[in-house]
């Protein structure tokens, strides 16, 4: 019998060559789109739906010799033949004639329909390849060995081309394709193209909406560009933001021969500019004859400076894909051959740019950080203004390095406000020039830097005061009894600052908590009716070296000092029992009772000094409500009072916490 179509291919090269080819479906498309191209087409169209994948272009066309030829022929390497298109004189993007087999990574089953006019003669094919039965037709022991595979004739289902052309459609997708919006294939096909737009008579549309220069979606992030030879002006030309654009030499010199680079390496404002969803655009792209070459050239360097993780970059490199030189292409057709000349020789010519971008981006960064902090943060203005003309030059160099950190306009707003600080408390003491040393490789380091500093820890407390100021303001405006028991219950436990301004709540205390709680609450349960019903609640705590058990007792609850006495004794005893068990039994505890009213109702000087005796021998003591808000805001209020020389600074730091808060 007689075949129309004929494929010869071994499981081997269909496995490898094909179905393992490529991951994912814009890696697929491109190299359909390269065919199309290479076949002299104006307009390619890709049509998206939910069960298959259409590309239509208005090239040459093939004819059954054609097919079987050059399209069927794994392998074909049309520069023999010929080394550019016949209509358009178009360099071929095809080599070796295994980019159709791309299309098994995605696909089951293959259509292809194609109409070409011989001498006036239409002929039109269509065909249908379906992955298992070639893989059943060339089953063989070895795998190696070459087998037919002969295409179904499709002679009726599809819809003929009106004029000269190439439709393929892929069926039966093997890849989740839910999520290939138009938009997404749009601009990853964009970004792997350098040859569309009718500046190359070459156009390309995704369900209808053509393909543009503006699909990459990033030229207009792009804060300074350089780009190399005259005629890839046009990519500064497309970076619209850009600050900074500058012509760079695009000559390189491999084996005595010159060469000529075009393309573009920039940087970006923020780092996150460069994550476009699951996909990192922190790289360098290589662009051989129009189309990707290879994703990213980037990796190939250890670049540690915080400026690498701004960069993004397209060079286009011909030279990589010479027909009189060997094809340094990988199998995979997706990198090239690390050991290549070519590729040793732009892998030179690169590192050689990034180093001397690294050195303009930190100058560019350096001058705009001024102005990138007076525009994240306008009080700045004003406190920039008062410095002394050679202290606005170490603020600079503060700001400058601040604008180097990869970090987004919400995190640098913190930084320049504890810079700022920083920067005070190392101005008073005459050491601005530690601004120098300031290692900015992240974030973590320059708040490592600034919060270390000894004389910043005075000036950060202001903040923390005035942060408990406003609590104990709150504290004050509940006059109701009920209320103010309420909510000093709530808060009282988590801030122990309102009972001595030096302590803290130390974090990674739980076990000691829930011990001393089960300890404390079985002596509760020993207590009378009258003695549980006075009391509110009851916490521990360890802070600064000491244990700490406060109980609350109802504000309008008059306690009895027998009564009282009772229950410290007994907590005291818990108290000592407990450490002991826990191996904490040299470790000082307190217990500090929080009462509403006088003892017995007794408000007497020497009443009250004979309570305070009684209470000291079992390490307790008691605290009034009232008093307890009085006292926090006397120790809290007079110090900002003995520190007002800094109340310009405070001011500052309160108007930066105005404008932080409003991002």
């Amino acid at each position: 019998m007689e075949h129309k179509f004929t494929m010869s291919l071994s499981l081997n090269v269909l496995n490898h060559l094909g179905i393992n080819l490529y991951s994912n479906v814009p890696a697929v498309l491109s190299e359909i789109v390269a065919n199309s191209w290479d076949a002299d087409a104006e307009n390619v169209t890709i049509a998206i739906s939910s069960d298959e994948i259409i590309i239509e272009d208005n090239g040459c066309g093939m004819t059954v010799s054609d097919i079987n030829s050059h399209f069927l022929k794994v392998g074909y390497q049309k520069r023999e033949d010929e080394t550019a298109s016949s209509k358009f004189k178009r360099r071929f993007m095809g080599r070796k004639g295994i980019g159709k087999l791309s299309m098994f990574s995605i696909a089951r089953e293959v259509d292809v329909i194609s109409r070409k006019t011989v001498g006036g003669v239409i002929e039109s094919n269509a065909l249908r390849m379906n992955i298992d039965k070639i893989a059943d037709s060339i089953k063989n022991e070895n795998i190696n060995a070459e087998r037919d595979y002969h295409p179904d004739v499709i002679t009726e289902g599809y819809t003929p081309l009106e004029k000269d052309g190439t439709r393929i459609v892929l069926r039966q997708l093997k890849k989740n394709i839910s999520s290939l919006t138009p938009e997404y294939v749009r601009k990853r096909v964009a970004r792997r193209f350098g040859i569309i737009g009718a500046e190359y008579n070459f156009s390309v549309a995704v369900n209808g909406e053509e393909v543009t220069i503006n699909d990459r979606d990033y030229y207009h992030k792009l804060s300074y560009i350089w780009y190399y030879g005259a005629e890839s002006q046009k990519y500064a030309d497309y970076s619209t933001k850009a600050t900074h654009k500058e012509l760079r030499d695009n000559s390189i010199t491999i084996s005595g021969e010159t060469y000529q680079i075009t393309g573009w390496i920039g940087t970006v404002d923020v780092s996150g500019d460069l994550k476009d969803g699951e996909e990192n655009l922190n790289k360098i792209v290589i662009l051989v004859r129009g189309k990707l070459g290879q994703e990213d050239i980037l990796s190939e360097y250890s670049e540690g400076g915080l400026y690498s993780k701004y960069i993004i970059g397209e060079i286009n490199a011909d030279f990589f894909d010479d027909d009189n030189a060997d094809d340094m292409a990988t199998s995979s057709r997706q990198e090239y051959k690390r050991d290549d000349e070519r590729f040793l020789a732009l892998k030179q010519f690169i590192k050689d740019e990034l180093k001397y971008i690294q050195g303009k981006w930190t100058d560019l960064r350096n001058e705009s950080g001024e102005e990138k902090a007076r525009e994240l943060l306008p009080a700045i203005d004003s406190w920039f203004k008062s410095l002394s003309v050679d202290n606005r030059k170490y603020a600079k160099k503060m700001f400058g390095k601040i604008n180097q950190i990869p970090a987004d306009d919400s995190k640098k707003r913190e930084v320049i406000k504890y810079s700022v600080l920083a920067f005070e408390k190392l101005r008073y003491a005459n050491k601005l020039s530690a601004i120098e040393d300031i290692n900015l490789e992240s974030l973590e380091s320059i708040k490592d830097v600034f919060l270390g500093l000894d004389e910043l820890e005075a000036t950060l407390y202001y903040q923390i005061i005035h942060e408990r100021i406003e609590i104990i303001k709150k504290f004050q405006q509940i006059t109701d009894d009920d209320m103010r028991e309420k909510v000093i219950q709530e808060y009282l436990f988590n801030h122990l600052w309102l009972l001595d301004p030096a302590w803290e709540r130390v974090d990674g205390t739980e076990y000691m908590e829930r011990t001393v709680l089960n300890a404390l609450n079985a002596v509760y349960d020993k207590l009378t009716s009258e003695e549980k019903n006075g009391r509110l609640d009851i916490g521990y705590r360890s802070t600064a070296g000491k244990h700490i058990v406060i109980e609350l007792k109802k504000a309008k609850r008059v306690v009895k000092i027998g009564e009282l006495t009772n229950q410290i004794v007994k907590y005291s005893e818990t108290m000592q029992k407990v450490l002991t068990e826990t191996s904490h039994a040299r470790e000082p505890f307190e217990i500090i009772c929080v009462l509403g009213m006088p003892v017995d109702n007794n408000d007497d000087p020497t009443h009250r000094e004979q309570v305070n005796t009684t209470l000291k021998a079992w390490h307790a003591r008691i605290v009034f409500y009232k008093e307890l808000i009085e006292n926090a805001y006397k120790a809290y209020n007079d110090y900002i009072t003995a520190n007002r020389q800094s109340q310009n600074l405070i001011d500052l730091m309160h108007q930066l916490e105005i404008e932080t808060a409003e991002d």
